[in-house]
């Protein structure tokens, strides 16, 4: 079986471009095994990342009432707040 992974060289250079910030040429220059391990590293905290971050969206069950979705100012992240009438 395959792995999954860029389908052409352009992609790579692309993707890799993208993580990193390295040019073309840097890319090129860099030893092959090296740039799929950084990429496969970033992969796995790139999910862990946002898995952590997903999980706190959930409000707990025993509260009832409506939650809106925020920007925390403090941190730039989105956090769950329970919506409250100022009357």
């Amino acid at each position: 079986m395959e792995e999954e992974g860029p389908q052409s060289s352009f992609m790579f250079l692309v993707t890799c471009n993208e993580a990193f910030g390295y040019s073309h040429d840097r890319i090129l220059d860099s030893s092959f095994v090296l740039l799929v391990g950084m990429l496969r590293e970033r992969g796995y905290l790139m999910n862990r990342r946002a898995k952590d971050f997903h999980s706190e969206d959930t409000p707990p069950k025993e509260e009832e009432g409506e939650w809106v979705e925020m920007v925390d100012f403090d941190t730039g992240k989105k956090k769950l707040v329970k919506k409250v009438s100022s009357a």
